[in-house]
């Protein structure tokens, strides 16, 4: 179950990394579609980017949502958005520990190849699966949760 679960939370990212790429992307017009891919980038350390995916949940979870967008580049999301998300997912009560992790990728473009870190998180009532893009300079690139 919670292999399907990683699976499903896996693609929803993906899916979301896409549209975040194809808002800012302009003109595609003679550009080759983008493909998600198992496993890190080559220039990604495991360990680093679940530590600072962690560390962006953390944020999260603490309710720190403007330091939060300013892990993002230009243009940040508003740290409202990351409150109304919050909001929405207040029925699964409070973090209790991490679980199971998993990662892919996706070449971004202009920004280089993202690592996607998909963290679930064991809570109070139920279990959130944290979506987090990274780019190779370390910003964040996309922060999502179902």
């Amino acid at each position: 179950m919670r292999k399907r679960l990683l699976i499903v939370a896996l693609l929803a990212a993906v899916t979301l990394m896409f549209g975040l790429a194809g808002c800012g992307s302009g003109d595609t017009e003679g550009r080759e579609a983008q493909e998600d891919v198992e496993g890190l980038p080559a220039w990604a350390d495991e360990a680093a980017v679940t530590a600072q995916a962690r560390d962006a949940i953390d944020l999260f979870v603490a309710g720190d949502y403007e330091g939060l967008a300013s892990l993002f580049g230009d243009p940040a999301p508003a740290a409202s958005d990351f409150e109304k998300a919050a909001r929405a997912a207040e029925d699964v009560g409070g973090f209790e520990s991490y679980g199971d992790v998993s990662f892919a990728h996706y070449d971004g473009g202009a920004d280089g190849m993202a690592a996607i870190v998909v963290q679930q998180a064991h809570c109070e009532n139920d279990d959130l699966v944290y979506s987090v893009g990274i780019a190779e300079d370390g910003r964040l690139v996309g922060f999502r949760l179902s």
